[in-house]
């Protein structure tokens, strides 16, 4: 994770009467600071005025490094602020200490449990943990993609259903590293914002796949419960595979096996019966293939091996108004009970 290594904060009280010049001279402040400081590491210089007392202002800076930010005071001030401190006895109910001397280590997400559990999500899909992935979510966790392009997967809903997706997407990409992270712990323990970016690559091609993400983060008891990721939707469309290509050639998300034995006066019938059915599956909606086996050493024994792009796509076909009447075409032909597995693909 990235957190700034320096953290300043002050608070300065203006004297009465003397807000309003305080306010357009800690502006001018401001914007040498902005000016000069990102040359020396500054990441970020705000400052407030406290709405409920107006004589109240918070200073609030952060650095990459304290060497930068020591010479950038030593030596590179920008005239704005040295004269600001030279006023401050005026201005000021009490002059503010030497900035340079208020520094100190912290870490900001210490007890934020949302950023403790974004950044181990992020530490396991880097070295493509689907198990410790799988149990990092409440059972009504959401994942949600706000920006997904047509034909990429909006939201998932459930821990079963995360779980396969991450399983689903991890048999096709493969992570390299999720750098640049940035958490900002929201006033919620239990709510974060991480920014962070992706290399990966997809299937066997070796270029690098890149992308940037803003993510909302919102955990209970520990677990996620809501991952609302916006990332560059560009970019996923040109290198990323959809979410029928993870559900579907990827993963073979739905495979099933039929066995029957047809009775001895009509395994041709079957043949021939079974020579319709499979062209008429091929059609369905989700379907990878459906193939039709008869066995050499026994003609009476049949085999179905058929691939459809998820178990839903499989179940629609289950339903159609074809399937029930050639079921019950196959039924009248067969010696015995119809025997049916379905498979994941390891």
């Amino acid at each position: 994770m990235t957190n700034p290594e320096l953290i300043i904060t002050d608070i300065l009280e203006a004297v009465p009467g003397k807000e309003e010049e305080v306010r357009r001279k800690l502006l001018a402040v401001t914007d040498g600071e902005r000016r000069v400081g990102p040359g020396f590491t500054m990441t970020r210089f705000d400052l407030h005025q406290n709405k409920a007392n107006p004589s109240q202002f918070l200073l609030y800076e952060t650095w990459k490094t304290k060497s930068g930010f020591d010479e950038y005071h030593r030596a590179h001030r920008p005239p704005e602020l040295s004269s600001f401190l030279e006023e401050a006895g005026d201005l000021l109910t009490e002059a503010p200490e030497d900035v340079s001397q208020q520094w100190e280590m912290i870490s900001v997400i210490e007890d934020n449990q949302a950023a403790i559990a974004a950044t181990a999500f992020l530490d396991a899909l880097a070295i493509s943990d689907a198990d410790a992935i799988a149990g990092m979510w409440t059972e009504d966790a959401v994942l949600e993609f706000p920006f997904a392009p047509e034909g990429f997967t909006e939201c998932v809903e459930g821990q079963p259903a995360i779980e396969k997706y991450f399983r689903d997407a991890l048999a096709v990409v493969v992570p390299i590293g999720y750098p640049n992270r940035v958490i900002t712990p929201l006033a919620d323990p239990n709510a974060c914002v991480i920014e962070f970016d992706s290399q990966l690559t997809v299937g066997d091609d070796p270029t690098v796949q890149e992308n940037s993400y803003i993510t909302i983060v919102r955990v209970r008891n520990g677990k996620i419960a809501h991952f609302k990721e916006h990332y560059d939707s560009v970019k996923r469309v040109a290198g990323f595979p959809s979410a029928d290509e993870v559900a579907g050639d990827a993963a073979s998300a739905h495979t099933v096996t039929v066995n029957l034995r047809a009775r001895a006066d009509a395994a041709d019938d079957l043949a021939a019966l079974m020579r319709q059915v499979r062209a008429r599956a091929a059609k369905d909606a989700g379907c990878q293939f459906y193939r039709v086996f008869r066995a050499q050493a026994d003609p009476a024994l049949f085999t179905i091996f058929e691939a459809w792009d998820t178990e839903a796509a499989f179940n629609a076909h289950m339903a159609a108004e074809w399937v029930a009447e050639v079921n019950g075409k196959i039924a009248a032909l067969v010696d015995g009970e119809v025997a049916a597995q379905s498979h994941v693909e390891l």
